[in-house]
């Protein structure tokens, strides 16, 4: 019984650490008081620490059943569910930087894609420049190709969208949509039918960029294009195209 006891504290309080320096990572971080770089060293020993919660709420699990005892019930759940969680978000960022192309760019448009215009002067020291990363050659699996090559083949949903409708009401329901998705518009015109905005991640606070631009599609449609590029980063892991999908169907449910 005392392992029992021993190994579901332990549990515990390796949930414990690793949340309270995951936290101190990322918050860290979006405060400013280091880099990104810095700040992931910093989530290394929690990750550590998750592992060894979750080892530990394992043979607490264990002990349980082997011994049908409760003993540090409540130490041992909370901390086996607690490290799962703490190790399984990085782990899962992990297993998507590995299934996912190395870009970071994305637009429903590859050929003529929608330049940032108002985000320009915000995305001064940004590791990844402005422009449309379409024609840029990257290296995948052996073979060169480019952003938009790997763009069309791994997600190749990410498409105009296209309906019968005046150019300005889509504009007006494009930054309606916008708004709902909780990002941040630095600019809207009705005149350009062009929005600008950004989102920041939750942890870490890292900030992609998004424009939207509408213009006619024949006599009777309009069609709406958007692009979202992350400031820093190789490999997205899929968020861009994410983002880009989730926003299609708010526009489209409303």
């Amino acid at each position: 019984m005392r392992f029992q006891s021993v190994v579901a504290r332990l549990a515990f309080g390796g949930f414990a650490v690793a949340w309270i320096l995951a936290l101190t990572a990322s918050f860290g971080t979006r405060l400013g008081w280091w880099n990104l770089q810095t700040g992931f060293l910093v989530l290394l020993p929690a990750i550590s620490a998750g592992a060894i919660g979750f080892v530990c709420g394992v043979a607490w699990v264990w002990s349980s059943l082997a011994r049908n005892e409760s003993s540090g019930a409540r130490w041992g759940v909370i901390g086996l569910l607690g490290s799962a969680i703490a190790i399984g978000i990085p782990l899962n960022d992990a297993r998507l930087a590995l299934i996912s192309p190395p870009i970071h760019d994305i637009s429903t448009d590859i050929e003529y894609a929608p330049e940032f215009k108002t985000l320009l002067p915000l995305r001064a020291g940004a590791t990844n420049g402005a422009d449309y990363d379409g024609p840029k050659t990257v290296v995948y699996d052996g073979k060169k190709t480019t952003v938009s090559a790997l763009q069309k083949k791994y997600y190749e949903d990410v498409i105009p969208y296209i309906v019968f409708g005046k150019p300005l009401a889509i504009f007006w329901r494009g930054l309606n949509a916008a708004n709902a998705m909780g990002w941040h518009v630095v600019s809207f015109d009705p005149k350009t039918l062009r929005i600008e905005a950004t989102e920041s991640s939750f942890w870490f606070g890292l900030t992609d960029d998004i424009v939207i631009r509408v213009k006619p599609a024949g006599k009777l449609g309009a069609r709406l294009d958007i692009r979202s590029k992350s400031r820093v980063g190789e490999n997205d892991m899929g968020g861009n195209a994410a983002r880009i999908r989730a926003f299609v169907k708010k526009l489209k449910n409303l």
